[in-house]
């Protein structure tokens, strides 16, 4: 699943919707109106990031489609089960998004994270253009959230098609959670390994 907006996410992509869902199925809604309004802040908060960013954003651009398409075909569906796996539809092509990016000269690992961090794009800057084993921890990171993104989704269908549907808004949190932690794995062993974690996450520790 796509790393987004950091505290915010937690708020407006979690906590929101499972109190409207578990709220309204205690008011006595159906399971696929309690999801559907529960995927409305969500698809807000997507939008407004978006719109905010005012440049193309592929990843941004993916959760709202994949949001807005898995919200039709439940509604025309009928189903709920179909808005449940609605995070796989975005998991799915972050990871297509992320694997394919190894056909760029920098991976979408290393432009994301660089862009979050501006203070230290000079120092990646250089290490990108000076060290080979940087550059390459950072195309086996892409890889390996590429894989993740995809083990992510399958785990969701799986849990949605198996678990009953009141169950499983409530291990959404816990599959992000999960997901978000195994997401830094690579990114640290692999920068470790280069020798090049220091220089980029911690210069005043490298400098001394």
């Amino acid at each position: 699943m796509p790393i987004r907006r950091g505290p915010w996410l937690l708020v407006v992509d979690i906590a929101v919707p499972l109190a409207l869902y578990y709220g309204l199925k205690a008011l006595g809604a159906s399971d696929l109106t309690a999801l559907l309004v529960g995927v409305i802040p969500g698809l807000i908060s997507s939008a407004v990031s978006l719109v905010r960013s005012r440049r193309t954003d592929l990843v941004g651009m993916a959760v709202v489609i994949s949001m807005v398409a898995s919200t039709v075909v439940a509604v025309v569906g009928g189903d709920a089960r179909l808005l449940l796996v609605r995070n796989a539809w975005i998991s799915l092509p972050f990871a297509g998004i992320t694997l394919w990016s190894l056909r760029h000269p920098e991976p979408m690992t290393y432009v994301v994270t660089r862009a979050m961090m501006p203070r230290r794009a000079p120092i990646m800057d250089e290490l990108w253009a000076t060290n080979t084993r940087y550059r390459e921890a950072w195309k086996w990171i892409t890889v390996w959230w590429g894989i993740a993104a995809v083990v992510d989704a399958i785990v969701r269908v799986v849990l949605s098609y198996t678990l009953p549907i009141s169950v499983v808004p409530a291990t959404d949190p816990i599959i992000t959670v999960v997901t978000i932690v195994a997401l830094q794995v690579p990114t640290i062993v692999l920068l470790h390994r280069s020798g090049t974690w220091h220089q980029v996450f911690a210069p005043h520790r490298a400098n001394a």
